[in-house]
């Protein structure tokens, strides 16, 4: 079948209208149907028998893959080849278009556009994946269209490189303009446009390499045959995505395009298709109408397909659908992009477009980024990551396909670069490396906590645990305070002499007589850079453990370090509690003087149920929760008390126990 498509320009304001591109069939003249007027395409099945073939039908073939030649013939030779044994298949070789990309402003604009003006942008958050990758250099995409205008002010930065003309075979050199209609500079346009150049505009992209192959004329129409060459010649020049914004109703699946399809496909290329815009004011149904190549998936899903939504999330009016061939939609209403009209030629135009052409590199811009942060990543592992991470849309589409609902109909859902980018979060107790400074964190309670080297051996950490963070996917978690050495480390730095000891992830400073008393040992002390330490928070001075005896230079009395605490300690209770003159340390008022007072009572009390007394009274006392409680005769024989147990304290000693209730009963 072979199709016509005569454009049409209106003059507008004195600015030009994209084509639109018109279907008309022609009709079979009888009278020619000897004339060698049938373009096919045709496989034999032994290359041997190639010339035999040529030589039997008068064929004059253009070669273009896996044993697949190209031909004009009669009616007759074609339906002779049809039946030929030893050819594989003939089929007519049909035609294919641009996906019309329809103005939604009737005039293209030079005038700078503040980044706002691209909301397909903000919409799909790339911004927000920028900052995970802006792309990279070794990701090629191939634009199978009407060729690439590299000299546009957007796009002359050296990432066009060499592509091929199949319609006329040749090479596309680096310094050749090989767009004659201006869809194909559109398209690399919203993949590619450089960034951070006062333009206009940003592409998806920033690093992409852009391959122009030209498969389609000036007025926007190719050959199937062209368009399957052009798959594999970007195959075979190392595309990882191609990108068609193109395809052709009213043919069946065409084996040609079918076997260019399969051939990228098991050489890793991820293939984008648009949808298509087959009918202006509601899109049609592929699952009733197929349109190719989006629908040429081979029962494999090879390839995505993209249907395009407007600012609301809504399938625009002219978008097609299907529950078969679409997997993802993208924004694709009142995009902004380059543009080239060969009638007004000129370097740096702009255009508002629409169309899923256009929407169909905003998903290859996409999956060039995610191709950018895992280079591994296969061309199946891409689309799931594409399909799995969009944003669903079918609540917003009740009545946006034919009336009804587009449940199923837009893909997965619209794509959403953020998602698709931005690594899953880290899971608490991972080792992250930073890939700009090489440091090493502990994500802890959503937040990144530093590891130096010595914390990280002291902790018995393993390299092999480590992973390296994706370019700015440490940004989102706080930095907590660093992870600290183990309870009990002693620590100093090179430089000072003071010791800390590490208690529930602070530092604590160290007296002599702590680091004494608690038994320490100075060959424990680990040597830390000045700033390992001080990073370190600093608490409260470390007290020395309970039961401590202290005696402070200057000062006869001795202290006993009683929860936290000084108390003094009088002769009686020196004895009573089994203190040793020989386990008291010795201490200068400073080291001392941090150790507070306690709060019930400055002196250590007798042991409780201790009775006392006083050398001239006859009142006798018992020593309850640190007090001296005065007690009644009757209680005194009631509770079973002996006077042999009563003893007998100076006044001073008795005065500073502190008074507590009298018992009367």
């Amino acid at each position: 079948m072979r199709f016509r498509f005569p454009i049409k320009y209106r003059k507008i304001l004195g600015s030009l209208l994209l084509p639109v591109f018109l279907l008309a069939p022609l009709l079979p003249n009888k009278m020619m149907q000897n004339e060698p007027n049938i373009p096919i395409t045709f496989q034999i099945k032994n290359f041997t028998d190639n010339q035999k073939i040529f030589d039997r039908y008068g064929l004059e073939t253009q070669a273009l893959f896996q044993n697949i030649f190209k031909a004009r013939v009669s009616d007759s030779v074609f339906k002779s080849m049809q039946r030929d044994p030893k050819i594989a298949y003939a089929e007519e070789d049909q035609r294919v278009h641009a996906s019309v990309i329809v103005t939604s402003d009737p005039f293209f604009t030079t005038d700078a556009i503040v980044e706002d003006k691209q909301w397909y942008l903000a919409k799909t958050q790339v911004p927000l994946a920028w900052d995970y990758t802006q792309g990279t250099n070794n990701v090629t995409v191939a634009i199978i269209d009407t060729g690439i205008h590299r000299s546009h002010v957007e796009l002359n930065d050296g990432r066009i490189i060499d592509g091929f003309d199949v319609m006329i075979n040749r090479p596309i050199p680096l310094n050749f303009d090989s767009d004659d209609n201006g869809h194909g500079t559109a398209v690399a346009g919203v993949i590619g446009a450089i960034p951070n150049n006062n333009r206009g505009i940003a592409g998806i992209n920033w690093q992409v390499k852009l391959m122009p192959v030209k498969a389609l004329g000036a007025d926007g129409t190719g050959d199937t045959s062209n368009v399957a060459a052009a798959i594999v010649w970007a195959t075979d020049h190392q595309a990882n995505i191609i990108n068609l914004s193109l395809g052709g109703p009213g043919f069946g699946g065409n084996m040609t395009l079918s076997n260019a399809i399969t051939y990228a496909y098991d050489r890793g290329v991820l293939i984008v298709a648009a949808a298509g815009n087959d009918q202006a004011d509601k899109g049609q149904n592929l699952d009733a109408t197929p349109t190719y190549p989006v629908c040429g998936d081979n029962g494999k899903n090879m390839v995505l397909g993209v249907a395009a939504t407007d600012i609301n999330d809504q399938k625009t009016s002219f978008s097609n659908f299907g529950s078969l061939c679409i997997d993802i939609s993208a924004p694709g209403k009142r995009i902004l992009s380059t543009a080239f009209l060969p009638s007004s030629p000129s370097n740096n135009l702009l255009i508002y477009g629409s169309g899923t052409s256009l929407a169909t590199p905003i998903v290859s811009g996409v999956a060039a980024l995610i191709k950018s942060t895992n280079p591994n990543l296969s061309n199946v592992e891409i689309r799931e990551k594409l399909i799995r991470t969009t944003d669903s849309i079918d609540w917003l589409n009740q009545t946006s396909c034919l009336g009804g609902s587009c449940n199923g109909f837009l893909g997965s859902g619209r794509i959403n670069a953020l998602s698709t980018i931005a690594p899953p979060p880290l899971a608490d107790g991972s080792l992250i490396r930073s890939p700009y400074t090489g440091e090493i964190y502990l994500i802890s309670n959503n937040a990144k906590r530093p590891i130096s080297n010595f914390v990280f051996a002291q902790r018995g950490f393993r390299q092999e645990n480590i992973i390296t963070a994706a370019n700015n996917q440490l940004v989102s978690y706080p930095t907590a305070t660093p992870l600290p050495p183990l309870d009990t480390t002693l620590i100093k730095s090179e430089n000072y002499d003071e010791v800390f000891v590490v208690v529930s992830g602070m530092k604590r400073p160290l007296t002599y007589l702590v680091f004494i008393s608690r038994g320490y040992n100075f060959a424990n002390i680990k040597i830390l850079p000045q700033s390992e330490i001080d990073n370190l928070p600093t608490g409260e001075w470390y007290e020395p453990p309970d039961q401590t005896m202290v005696l402070v230079l200057g000062d006869p009395t001795v202290y006993v370090i009683d929860k936290g605490t000084r108390r003094a300690v009088t002769f009686f209770v020196f004895q009573q509690r089994n203190l040793s003159f020989s386990k008291v340390i010795n201490v200068t008022p400073d080291e001392f003087s941090h150790i507070p007072q306690s709060h019930d009572s400055y002196w250590l009390s007798p042991l409780d149920q201790t009775l006392v007394k006083l050398v001239d009274e006859p009142s006798v006392y018992v020593i309850e929760n640190g007090t001296k409680r005065l007690l009644s005769l009757n209680v005194f024989v009631s509770r079973g008390y002996d006077f042999r147990n009563v003893v007998t304290l100076p006044k001073v000693e008795m005065d500073v126990i502190a008074a507590g209730m009298p018992i009367e009963s």
